[in-house]
């Protein structure tokens, strides 16, 4: 399957830019929404080509339509540990599932699969340097999952409680680097992030009035600067 992510003002536009670029038409590919562009962030879609031929499901599973995230759940969970065993991984899999307020009123649901092993090696190998690994196996479970239940699932891997701690990392250094702004009344410019990173960063600083957020560069090297506020 041919995948690429592009970037843009609005995830409309992002997605018509990577349509263009690949020469197909909604219909012809995935659709997932990496950053939905908030918190003065652009927009980041992954779009992954559907290839007619390409039926063969890498999960035993056959094709069902989830009635419910009970069903999604237990899917996910299924299609994740024949990942990790075909992977020669021994590990466990906990499903959590947690409810927020959406934007239009309603409950957005999200699957989070925590992932536990003995074997330390192994479970830094399913991160990955900076948790590339394990943004590309939760890309991978989404995909799968989605082929089966014929809609784009919100399933999120954790592997040893990784993202949590990466994401009180990334808040700590946010506020660190924004009192550094205050004292000297000059920008400073963080290392490049993914973009569920930056969005960390941007929603950390969100409520500090004496400072202001703006991510700079393009692709891998997108990075976010830190302002004092605008007198």
């Amino acid at each position: 399957m041919k995948s690429i992510e592009i970037s843009a003002r609005t995830v409309t536009e992002a997605v018509e830019l990577a349509l263009a670029q690949l020469g197909k038409d909604r219909d012809e590919v995935m659709i997932a929404v990496l950053e939905p562009g908030e918190a003065g962030d652009e927009a980041l879609v992954r779009v992954t080509v559907v290839d007619d031929d390409d039926d063969e499901p890498v999960s035993a599973l056959p094709i069902t339509r989830a009635s419910s995230t009970d069903d999604v759940q237990t899917i996910a969970q299924t299609v994740l540990d024949e990942l990790l065993a075909r992977m020669d991984i021994h590990a466990y899999v906990t499903p959590v599932v947690s409810r927020v307020p959406g934007q239009k009123g309603d409950v957005e649901e999200t699957i989070t699969l925590h992932v536990e092993g003995a074997d330390e090696e192994a479970m830094g190998l399913l991160i990955g340097r900076r948790g590339e690994t394990l943004r590309s196996l939760q890309f991978m479970l989404n995909l799968l999952v989605s082929r089966q239940v014929q809609k784009w699932p919100q399933i999120v891997v954790d592997v040893g409680n990784y993202r949590q701690r990466r994401q009180e990392s990334l808040e700590g250094l946010a506020r660190r680097m924004a009192e550094r702004v205050r004292q000297t009344g000059r920008p400073m410019m963080l290392e490049p992030m993914a973009a569920y990173e930056r969005r960390i960063v941007h929603l950390a600083l969100r409520d500090d009035k004496t400072i202001y957020t703006e991510s700079s560069g393009e692709g891998e090297n997108r990075k976010i600067v830190i302002f004092p506020a605008r007198s």
